[in-house]
């Protein structure tokens, strides 16, 4: 927003990858390209340290697409310290479409082991008609949610903290970590 009360898509100055916005995959993608720019695939300025780049899984290892989200129940991690929203939500759960679930041998309610090349957690599996197999670019793609309330103690069963499994990457003009898609390998516990 600029001071006389719009905004503009244009921006001469102050943006790492400017001056337009632009659609980049996540650094951590199950693409082989960027549909919209197939030689640059995730933003070549985004922050990413050293270390971190080794610590970068690839789909063969790790096939399906995590993103983290947050519910109803709980706000990020401070209200699992009350008691009716640790009734509402009472433990971690990890939600998982029912085709990947049917082959992946997984009933609701089941404990589950998601792993990155960072880390895992475990969790119970919901198996829901929310997540679906996506068609992309020609090839099929499952994803996961993984809701990021968990990790500390609290009125709720202890749980794993999400972020262990994301990368650290820094947007290129906030620094804004790239929590929200990653790849992930999903088995039953």
């Amino acid at each position: 927003m600029l001071p006389e009360g719009l905004g503009r898509l244009f921006a001469c100055g102050g943006m790492s990858d400017g001056p337009f916005p632009e659609q980049y995959e996540p650094t951590e993608t199950p693409l082989a390209s960027n549909p919209l720019h197939p030689k640059v695939t995730y933003n070549p300025t985004a922050r990413v340290l050293k270390d971190d780049r080794a610590r970068m899984g690839e789909q063969k290892d790790f096939p399906y697409v995590a993103t983290t989200y947050s519910i109803t129940e709980l706000f990020r991690h401070w209200t699992k310290h009350s008691r009716l929203n640790a009734i509402a939500q009472p433990e971690q759960f990890v939600e998982i479409g029912e085709k990947l679930a049917g082959r992946l041998n997984i009933a609701a309610g089941d404990k589950v082991k998601v792993s990155s090349k960072r880390g895992y957690i475990e969790a119970k599996a919901v198996v829901t008609k929310r997540l679906r197999t996506l068609n992309v670019m020609g090839h099929d793609l499952d994803q996961i949610g993984i809701p990021c309330h968990w990790g500390f103690e609290g009125a709720t069963r202890k749980g794993f903290l999400a972020n262990t499994l994301s990368p650290a990457v820094g947007d290129a003009n906030t620094q804004t970590p790239e929590f929200k898609a990653f790849l992930v390998n999903v088995e039953k516990a």
